[in-house]
């Protein structure tokens, strides 16, 4: 799956530009239905009245329920996954803080919630936002390695679902009291000792 998200190309969309008002009241309207009904409750129909437009409009731009979910979900604007600041121990507090406050928060556990309870076989392709964050991930970790900051050889598609795999389980057993500096430095501190390059 990691795999897949690292290799894609984020998909050129053709036709008339979208309307980024638009879509910012669709995601809007995406996340206030999901803290209010979850998951299962959430409907195109409702997201488009809600959001002021029609279900074509919806379709146009995401095909799935499950597409519109994680987009609205793990949207963000790359430097907030991680601004490579140059400090790995800084930028994976980066990473892991951002995994707990999307999983961590109302909406975010009500969409993991609801991925999870559906059918295998059912995940379709990565979004376009998934993968922007896998790349930015992946992009940091590789930087790691080519300056021996963690070891050389080391998987950096594992060591993105070391990284999300933890944040998600802690948010999954505590919830919002999961998003707090100790959380993330105990993630963070125990992901980095393990993946160290010789510092001899």
């Amino acid at each position: 799956m990691v795999t897949e998200l690292l290799d894609q190309d984020v998909p050129a969309r053709a036709g008339r530009p979208r309307d980024p008002r638009l879509d910012d009241a669709i995601v809007a309207a995406t996340l206030a239905l999901l803290e209010e009904r979850g998951y299962a409750g959430l409907s195109f129909t409702a997201v488009a009245t809600h959001a002021g437009t029609t279900k074509p409009a919806i379709y146009r731009r995401w095909s799935s329920k499950r597409d519109l979910v994680l987009e609205a979900v793990f949207r963000t604007q790359g430097d907030d996954v991680v601004a490579n600041t140059g400090d790995l121990d800084a930028d994976m507090r980066t990473m892991v803080r951002w995994s707990l406050e999307k999983l961590g928060s109302p909406v975010g556990r009500a969409a993991l919630a609801g991925l999870l309870a559906e059918p295998p076989g059912t995940a379709g392709t990565p979004t376009d936002q998934l993968t922007l964050v896998w790349r930015r991930m992946d992009e940091r970790f590789r930087e790691a390695i080519e300056r021996g900051e963690i070891r050389q050889g080391l998987d950096t598609s594992s060591l993105i679902v070391m990284q999300a795999g933890a944040a998600m389980l802690a948010t999954a057993l505590y919830g919002e009291s999961a998003i707090d500096d100790t959380w993330v430095e105990r993630i963070a501190g125990m992901i980095l000792d393990g993946v160290r390059g010789d510092r001899g």
